[in-house]
């Protein structure tokens, strides 16, 4: 197993694609391992993608882009705007919240980045701002897309830790909301210590001008939790219902989404997720082998032997995921990661669900940080700065992030109670 991890490292130094880079090491591993017949690679592949809970991935990646293209994001921030706009660095907590929105409609975090970074960061940029701070901002706002419900990663978790994909959206909304208003907290003091500007203050009669526009977005949002909490429809039905209703409200409501437009969004999110299947697809043969070579229940009885506190172990685990989210993508490293760690902290009495939230947190910090740091490369290229200059600006804001990440971790009750509410 030693050969297929180097391997697999060489092939992510390399810059082959995750998912090539996973089957390929996985597939050198079957060939290496004794008494294991290359069937399994179709067969596990098949087994992981026969879920009706993955079924919502397509669907959330189809109604995130027919909401993108049908004018959503220009709506939200506009609404965004008139409700934080007007404190000093308001542009940034423009940002930040339009992503909680747009997070909370498409539940990709650099799908959140790229919408509203490409009007967002121009627009600072106009107003005095830094374009490193720009760019910084956008690149740690997006992952709240994959905290605040629905999320496409916590659909994958989900699936993998075998808990209801409807406990985790709730569990991840106060969390989510944590996160956002730390990063605002952040994002003031900043803009105190570098003079940034902050906007006239929204009248009334523009706030509502603002509402108005973007109460069908934020509508959707009201449709999708609604109907799956109050137990109309499952996760999966609910994606469903997502797309129908962007399609209407982009087409005949807002009116910026053309029929000619939509070959091109269904390609797109046909790519997306493919990607996304394919990428879970050849992890899940790398987790077979690990299972079949025992490797989770020797690190787990490794761990276990070494750590005999509940405090020790669960910071053992935000250290894992901070590192794994350095490098893997967040689909590999549920897959990988959680087989092996979730019955070491069920131990310790850790609900499955409290877990979920704190790998989703721990995998929304990585996607912001280097070397794989998807939203960082989105928010340098739009921002037009380098990776290296926008990090002295990330730096406060993710050590604020770590820490709500600790009383996350550390207070269950933050992550637990709208599931206990709601049952």
């Amino acid at each position: 197993m030693a050969l297929v991890f180097v391997l697999l490292l060489l092939m992510l130094l390399l810059g082959v694609p995750i998912a090539y880079g996973i089957g390929l090491a996985a597939s050198f591993g079957l060939l290496t391992a004794a008494g294991v017949n290359l069937a399994v690679v179709p067969q596990r592949m098949f087994t992981m993608l026969d879920s009706f809970s993955l079924l919502a991935i397509p669907f959330f990646v189809l109604a995130g882009n027919l909401m993108d293209r049908g004018g959503i994001s220009k709506k939200l921030i506009r609404f965004a705007s008139c409700i934080v706009g007007h404190i000093r660095g308001g542009l940034g907590m423009v940002t930040i919240l339009a992503c909680m929105l747009f997070g909370a409609i498409s539940g990709s975090g650099s799908a959140a980045s790229a919408a509203i970074g490409s009007l967002t960061i121009p627009a600072m940029k106009k107003k005095g701002y830094d374009g490193e701070f720009a760019g910084a901002i956008t690149a740690v706002s997006g992952p709240l897309g994959i905290i605040i419900p629905p999320s496409v990663v916590m659909v994958i978790y989900a699936t993998t830790a075998n808990v209801s994909v409807g406990q985790m959206f709730l569990a991840g909304y106060i969390p989510g909301i944590l996160l956002g208003l730390g990063m605002m907290i952040s994002v003031y003091c900043i803009a105190l210590k570098r003079h940034y500007p902050a906007e006239s203050r929204a009248s009334i009669q523009e706030f509502l001008i603002s509402l108005k526009e973007a109460i069908w977005a934020l509508l959707m949002i009201v449709i999708i939790m609604g109907g799956i909490f109050g137990g109309f429809f499952t996760a999966t039905e609910a994606a469903c219902v997502a797309v129908f209703y962007a399609l209407l409200v982009g087409l005949f409501i807002y009116k910026e989404l053309k029929p000619s437009d939509l070959g091109r969004i269904f390609e797109d999110s046909a790519k997306t997720s493919a990607g996304i299947m394919f990428c879970v697809a050849t992890t899940n043969i790398l987790a077979w082998l690990m299972t079949n070579q025992q490797i989770p229940m020797k690190v787990a009885a490794v761990l276990g032997s070494s750590i005999n506190s509940k405090i020790l172990m669960l910071i053992m685990v935000n250290v894992i995921f901070l590192i794994l989210g350095t490098f893997l993508d967040s689909t590999p490293a549920i897959i990988l990661a959680v087989p092996i760690l979730l019955p070491l902290v069920q131990q310790y009495g850790v609900d499955p669900v409290h877990f979920g939230i704190i790998t989703t947190v721990n995998l929304a910090i990585g996607m912001s940080t280097p070397p794989v740091g998807i939203t960082l490369f989105v928010s340098s290229s739009i921002s037009e700065t380098p990776l290296t200059t926008m990090v002295r600006f990330m730096l406060p804001i993710w050590a604020v992030m770590v820490g709500i990440l600790l009383v996350i971790t550390y207070i269950p009750q933050i992550s637990m109670l709208l599931p206990a509410i709601f049952g």
